[in-house]
């Protein structure tokens, strides 16, 4: 197994840490308002975990073609 980039574990993550906290701003407080903020962090961290993913994936790619 290969280590994953920085931007996937920062993006996986930061994903769980923000779907955490609206969960607890939505149901436990009852912040309706606190849903807008949202809709902008949640990209910016599926983001990071697509970019991270797809260097990994390149970086894989790269080990097998030099060991080959």
């Amino acid at each position: 197994m290969e280590k994953f980039h920085p931007f996937f574990i920062i993006g996986t993550v930061g994903t769980i840490v923000t779907s955490v906290l609206h969960v607890f701003l939505a149901w436990v407080l009852s912040i309706v308002a606190a849903h807008a903020s949202f809709f902008a962090i949640y990209p910016m961290f599926i983001a990071f975990l697509f970019i991270g993913l797809g260097l990994t994936l390149k970086k894989q790619k790269e080990k097998e073609t030099v060991s080959s």
